[in-house]
């Protein structure tokens, strides 16, 4: 029997469909790399190691977390977008991946970051699935005479400034306190550190006045009396801390704010890897033992990949207008 040119393009086209089919059933077939942006130890890691292993009993392949920090994620995250599309590879990405976005169109953005900025948030990445959601709340020193966000304004106004922990130019935190600054018209003097750590222990010594804080992190202090919550940043209040209102009761409704890291694709992974990927982590995410896997790192935060791509683009219109008028 002959086969005409036509035939057999057909019968090729057929083939290669069904290898594709099965290429993309038959996945994974060898262990699945989590690359993390952060160092070993902490949060982003261990929630990596702890998705991870629930992922990999799942899905029945080791999952190996591999971490690359430096230059304010970008190290890691441009590892994932140079990596094979194929789903072996997937990256943690944090709000600064919004951040950094938004920096990238300033002329100094390489000085402020660390790096060049060599990838397209929007473009190169496919996001799989939540990871953590920081509930953040603001709190000052006991020493200071404000028993809620509008007294702390109105002691901003009347002292020419309070003194406001930030984990540097460009940092969430950074942003999050000329968000504040805003929408409450206060006057937040940034005082820039390199960690959470030291801003924190500066506050609680009395050295700075306020800052925001994680709330899985500020809640010990808090209930010491060591540091005053004068409101929770989210829409609703947090179960941590119930009785500490919102940004919203406190009389400054419009913002929510709160810090979050999720599980990214290079782009270009076909979408049924995408889709199987979504599925694991946002069902490891639900999980009643990931709350206490999770610890102190923050809330589990199950999230699609569509729900996750909406949240950054409107994060890195926010974050832009921020940054464009607080850096030069």
């Amino acid at each position: 029997m002959s086969i005409n040119r036509r035939s057999f393009s057909a019968i090729a086209a057929v083939t290669l469909a069904q290898t594709s089919a099965w290429a993309q059933q038959e996945w994974p077939s060898k262990p699945i790399r989590i690359i993390v942006p952060y160092p070993v130890g902490g949060n982003a890691d261990s929630a990596a190691r702890a998705y991870g292993e629930i992922v990999s009993a799942a899905l029945k392949q080791p999952v190996i977390v591999d971490n690359r920090p430096g230059a304010s994620s970008i190290i890691g995250s441009d590892a994932v977008a140079k990596a094979a599309p194929d789903g072996y590879t997937i990256g943690v990405v944090s709000d600064s991946h919004a951040i950094n976005h938004a920096m990238a169109q300033l002329p100094k953005a390489a000085d402020i970051l660390g790096a060049k900025v060599p990838y397209d948030a929007r473009k190169d990445f496919t996001p799989v699935g939540g990871m953590i959601l920081v509930p953040l709340v603001l709190v000052t020193h006991p020493s200071v005479p404000a028993k809620n966000v509008k007294e702390l304004v109105e002691l901003s106004t009347k002292q020419k400034g309070v003194n406001f922990g930030t984990m540097g130019t460009g940092s969430p935190w950074f942003i999050h306190m000329h968000q504040l600054n805003n929408l409450t018209h206060g006057t937040f003097v940034d005082v820039p550190y390199k960690g959470l750590a030291p801003a924190a222990t500066d506050l609680l010594g009395g050295q700075i006045q306020a800052m925001v804080m994680p709330i899985h992190y500020a809640q010990q202090q808090i209930r010491a009396g060591k540091l005053n919550a004068l409101a929770t940043l989210e829409t609703q209040r947090h179960p941590l801390l119930p009785e500490v209102p919102t940004l919203a009761e406190s009389g400054y409704p419009g913002l929510a704010i709160s810090n979050y890291l999720y599980f990214v694709a290079p782009a270009g992974t076909p979408k049924a890897v995408i889709s199987k990927l979504e599925r694991e982590f946002n069902a490891a995410a639900r999980q009643p033992a990931m709350k206490d896997k999770l610890g102190a790192s923050g809330d589990p935060y199950p999230a699609t990949s569509t729900e996750l791509s909406a949240r950054l683009n409107r994060d890195i219109d926010a974050y832009g207008a921020v940054i464009k008028t607080t850096i030069k």
